[in-house]
């Protein structure tokens, strides 16, 4: 589970732990990955250690991880550092630092296929409507038009959202519902 700043006193336990001048990446786990792909240079150094096991106040956590990534845009040279962190109920013995690895991208690429499209092309995170069940009802329409437009092949949500936004009709006749002859 990645760590962000609404879980602050974890954050900083995990901060102060693989950012203090005594640590040694010696005694920890490590794994490197380097890919060039879309303009960039990818790297990742994955760091895990089992010692912050007792000191953590968090339910099951058997691992506690640092990922270091530096991306190089080809292009333009320009290089950006992010540090995350993030803790695991998976012992060492059912996940070692690659396959952690893979499973911390395997959830960023559900949270960009699922979570970005609702908030860039839906603008939930700005959505004003907080009261009752109002956010729930609006998270299932959101939910239920990106499935209909995968389900209609619309590989780009932009433009399903654009179009269909212009031609409101249409998307009620790929509903299958009839369109009133006084509104055709």
């Amino acid at each position: 589970m990645p760590v962000k700043g609404n879980q602050p006193d974890l954050y900083a336990a995990l901060a102060d732990w693989f950012t203090a001048p005594t640590f040694s990446h010696t005694r920890d786990r490590q794994v490197t990955t380097i890919e060039k792909r879309h303009g960039r240079i990818e790297t990742r150094c994955l760091t895990v250690t089992t010692e912050l096991n007792a000191y953590l106040h968090w339910p099951d956590v058997q691992q506690a991880l640092m990922l270091d990534k530096r991306v190089i845009h080809t292009k333009t040279g320009e290089v950006s550092l992010v540090r995350r962190y993030a803790v695991t109920s998976l012992s060492p013995a059912q996940a070692d630092p690659a396959r952690l690895l893979t499973l911390w991208r395997d959830h960023w690429s559900i949270e960009n296929g699922l979570h970005y499209p609702r908030d860039v092309w839906f603008g939930e995170d700005a959505s004003h409507i907080w009261a009752g069940f109002l956010p729930e009802v609006m998270a299932l329409f959101r939910n239920a038009l990106l499935t209909l437009f995968h389900a209609w092949g619309y590989s780009s949500l932009k433009f399903a959202r654009e179009y269909f936004a212009l031609h409101p009709f249409q998307a009620l006749g790929l509903l299958e519902l009839p369109v009133p002859v006084s509104l055709k």
